[in-house]
């Protein structure tokens, strides 16, 4: 299972007469676009992490535009509770002790290892970047040459 981030520019930005529309299609900053093709050629089953819907299927409907951000911590009043998040893992997540890849910045770990109870192993190949510009260049690397990042355990 792999696990990417949604991210701040959403096709209402460019088109803001868009109703709802698959989740897939309502990212649509770089390094999400980026995850989103990585998932897509290295991963049999992944979902997005939203702070507003939580852990989406790429065929999940969004409803429309909002702005809500994870913070390093925690969640607040207007994203997605961690006991939500947790009732969505046991639908949508991996199974326990299957190892779950995880693309994006440090603070999706402490996260992530809360909802998953910490039966999922975590790996973060990304987690050693420098920052966004870093994490684009490995990614788009990995996809142009087939090869997947190495996954480091966090």
């Amino acid at each position: 299972m792999m696990i990417i981030p949604s991210g701040k520019p959403k096709i209402w930005d460019k088109y803001p007469e868009f109703g709802a529309v698959p989740a897939k299609e309502a990212y649509t900053g770089i390094l999400h676009k980026l995850c989103q093709a990585y998932a897509e050629k290295f991963a049999e089953e992944w979902l997005i992490l939203s702070p507003r819907y939580g852990f989406l299927k790429p065929c999940d409907l969004v409803a429309g535009p909002y702005d809500v951000r994870f913070t390093l911590k925690g969640t607040n009043e207007s994203t997605v509770q961690i006991e939500e998040l947790k009732k969505e893992w046991q639908e949508k997540g991996a199974a326990p002790f299957e190892p779950v890849i995880i693309l994006g910045g440090k603070k999706f770990a402490p996260l992530l290892s809360t909802v998953t109870e910490q039966k999922n192993p975590l790996l973060m190949p990304l987690s050693g970047s420098r920052g966004i510009g870093e994490m684009q260049g490995k990614l788009k690397q990995a996809i142009q040459s087939g090869r997947p990042l190495s996954d480091s355990t966090d």
